[in-house]
């Protein structure tokens, strides 16, 4: 048995834990659902290099490395009480591992007596719908048609492309992206090439041509969805497949 801040290991996820984090992976969508069956399956093994929000869910008797760097983000969900408001992250299974964060915004404990109010996630956006929560404008950019979409919300300064076969919508990391469109595009500037924020600030002085040869690039190095980049290769534009 570990033992972490007064808490044993492993112990299992409480009700409302999995309820929180559940928010996040909607069961109407085959790749979300399957991973709510991951979880199920898994304990709280110990405690991640951010504190006492930071979960290691696992099997039992897995050791973990509590440095490890995070995986990619997987989900995402913000939880609104009247008391307090909650911010879930899921990152991707590693090793029969999941890290998990359950972090309350207000920075205090979070209260046994709570009255919800509104849910919001990433994980059931679909194409033709403003970005969640606000309403917000998005840009997307169709990879291929009705089945990949590539996402740019740029008042929510995130990134994702939609798979329309498992429903899940894939965050892309806003500096790994940027560096290889930089690259696309030969710009060596660095006021331009090293503020990755400049894309969403000044989104429309990129071409779709560019966004997706950007993310193509980014995938090939960083495998973020599984996609054939050979049909890319034989058309132009790319996002007019």
């Amino acid at each position: 048995m570990q033992q972490n801040n007064s808490e044993t290991f492993p112990r299992e996820l409480t009700s409302r834990e999995k309820s929180w984090l559940f928010a996040a992976l909607p069961e109407t969508k085959p790749g979300y659902c399957q991973y709510r069956d991951i979880i199920d399956d898994l304990v709280v093994i110990g405690k991640g290099r951010f504190g006492n929000e930071n979960l290691i869910l696992g099997e039992e008797g897995d050791a973990y490395d509590p440095e490890a760097p995070s995986t990619p983000i997987f989900a995402i969900a913000n939880i609104e009480f009247e008391e307090t408001k909650i911010y879930i992250t899921i990152h991707e299974e590693s090793e029969h591992q999941v890290e998990v964060d359950i972090k309350s915004l207000s920075g205090e404990t979070i209260p046994e007596n709570l009255h919800q109010t509104k849910i919001w996630n990433y994980s059931d956006w679909t194409p033709g719908q403003k970005a969640p929560f606000d309403n917000a404008d998005v840009h997307e950019i169709q990879l291929i048609f009705s089945k990949i979409v590539l996402v740019i919300a740029p008042s929510h300064k995130k990134i994702w492309v939609y798979n329309s076969d498992s429903g899940i919508n894939h965050f892309v990391p806003i500096t790994n992206y940027y560096n290889e469109l930089m690259i696309i595009m030969k710009n060596k500037n660095p006021e331009i090439a090293l503020n990755p924020s400049r894309l969403f600030d000044n989104l429309n002085e990129f071409t779709d041509d560019q966004l997706v040869q950007g993310f193509l690039a980014y995938n090939k190095h960083w495998n973020r969805i599984e996609l054939d980049h050979s049909l890319f290769e034989k058309k132009k534009p790319f996002f007019r497949l």
